[in-house]
């Protein structure tokens, strides 16, 4: 179970790479990767492994700890760029961040350096929770978290109606479902923190926590992780639609424009007679494109060529044209 999370923020980052060095998606991959990295070192069998590579002392808890709290700095950072358009809010909302950020981190790192925890343990925290830096370390970091996951709900709330495009409403309140469920599964672990402390590990309530913990971070994790792919999703769902009706049509008009340009053929840029391969065009919305130009060609230069047009060869040339300008329409500036 633990490494399902890991597993879908790799197949996230992996997705997101194009967009590594944008400079206004980049937030998004980087909190993907470092939530990628933490999640990862965080399945048991490879901290075991880790550790001993970083010299022992639980070093590797650190460095997850350090990676959750970066990725979701980046995390938030991305959500305020995308859905915040005042532009002076936008500023001291990420001015803020980048400060908590810093003090957060630099917190946890001094709780850490000043605790002592020699032994081996995925569960750091709790197993070295009599210890003031340990102490500090966990309730800083939750604290830290647990704050994002709120502003990340907050700013998506507030933000959602204000959106026009159904995929990113829907995008948005996947994301904002994920972070408060994450913020349950942190409220959890404390929790349970303080169950095992009073009735033991093995009580009926510390295995419920248990169970919650797991389902609810993979839960949180994958709502995360649909929302930040939907509005993708969805524009190639758009694309592959059009292209689809741009081939159709272009079979359609291949008759058309056969009728039409057969006694004009100065005027045809490319002569091509078969409709079958337009199917399978790669580009389809170009030679589509071409054609249409081509019949008002001939239309204009010879009054004859308007009569061999029926009322379906009308309609195949209008739905054509209506196509295309709505192509034109979705790349207009906004």
């Amino acid at each position: 179970m633990e490494a399902v999370p890991a597993a879908a923020l790799w197949v996230l980052t992996i997705l997101r790479l194009p967009t590594a060095l944008d400079k206004h998606r980049g937030s998004v991959f980087r909190a993907t990767i470092l939530a990628a990295i933490a999640c990862t070192l965080y399945v048991p069998a490879i901290y075991y492994t880790v550790d001993p590579l970083l010299g022992g002392h639980n070093r590797v808890g650190l460095v997850t700890l350090l990676s959750l709290l970066l990725g979701f700095w980046q995390f938030r950072t991305a959500i305020l760029q995308a859905a915040v358009t005042d532009t002076e809010a936008r500023r001291r909302q990420l001015a803020l961040g980048r400060f908590a950020a810093a003090a957060v981190c630099s917190t946890v790192t001094a709780g850490f350096l000043a605790s002592r925890v020699d032994h081996t343990d995925p569960n750091l925290p709790l197993t070295y929770a009599d210890q003031p830096g340990m102490a500090i370390f966990l309730w800083t970091g939750s604290a830290f978290i647990m704050w994002v996951c709120l502003d990340i709900a907050r700013v998506c709330r507030s933000n959602v109606p204000l959106m026009h495009a159904p995929a990113f409403r829907s995008a948005f309140t996947l994301i904002a479902g994920g972070c408060l469920l994450f913020a349950l599964v942190l409220l959890d672990r404390l929790i349970y923190g303080a169950v095992i402390a009073a009735e033991g590990a093995h009580s009926q309530t510390a295995a419920a926590l248990t169970s919650f913990y797991w389902i609810g971070e993979t839960a949180a994790v994958l709502l995360v992780s649909l929302g930040l792919l939907l509005p993708r999703l969805a524009g190639r769902l758009r694309q592959g639609i059009f292209a689809l009706h741009a081939r159709l049509l272009l079979m359609k008009i291949s008759p058309v424009w056969n009728d039409v340009t057969n006694c004009q053929r100065e005027l045809v840029l490319q002569d091509r007679r078969t409709a079958l391969p337009a199917l399978f065009s790669r580009h389809a919305e170009t030679q589509l494109h071409r054609r249409l130009v081509e019949i008002r060609d001939c239309e204009m230069a010879s009054p004859q060529a308007r009569e061999r047009l029926n009322a379906h060869h009308l309609w195949v040339v209008e739905r054509a044209e209506l196509l295309l300008e709505s192509r034109s329409a979705t790349h207009l500036p906004r």
